[in-house]
């Protein structure tokens, strides 16, 4: 297994993970090119020989803020820790590039990845009514959780 930076050679690979991990309202082709192609966005992709496994990017928001835009693993390797580690090494970069404070969007009823984000450290900071356009479980809100770095 994996984990490096992100070329555009690897766009057809992110948009077949975000494809197999999420069952609603998975990005887009369009909307993969602008998310990692944003400026100054940081991406990594994780790989088990020649297969596409997992993926992270984060966006800054300003001088201070990074907005981690999606973090995704393929259903087969979810469960051995390849969350932990894109995670960890995307707050890497992130600290070591100066930034403090590291922002994510959950939807509401994401009950797995909202105690993955609060088992590293993030909190939850904001409730967000009708932020997806795509019901989860019934629902479009979500929680804005955010950790100090």
């Amino acid at each position: 297994m994996n984990i490096r930076s992100f070329v555009s050679d690897d766009l057809k690979g992110i948009y077949e993970i975000e494809h197999s991990a999420f069952d609603v309202g998975p990005y887009n082709i369009d909307e993969i090119i602008e998310m990692v192609f944003s400026k100054d966005a940081f991406t990594l992709v994780a790989t088990d020989s020649d297969e596409y496994i997992g993926y992270v990017t984060a966006v800054p928001l300003n001088e201070y803020e990074v907005d981690i835009e999606s973090i995704a693993v393929i259903p087969k390797y979810q469960g051995r820790h390849l969350g932990d580690s894109l995670l960890d090494s995307i707050e890497e970069i992130i600290k070591k590039k100066g930034y403090k404070k590291s922002v994510l969007e959950v939807r509401e009823k994401n009950y797995v990845a909202i105690n993955f984000y609060l088992k590293h450290g993030y909190v939850k900071s904001e409730f967000l009514k009708n932020y997806y356009c795509i019901p989860y479980k019934g629902s479009k809100n979500a929680f804005r959780m955010v950790k100090s770095l």
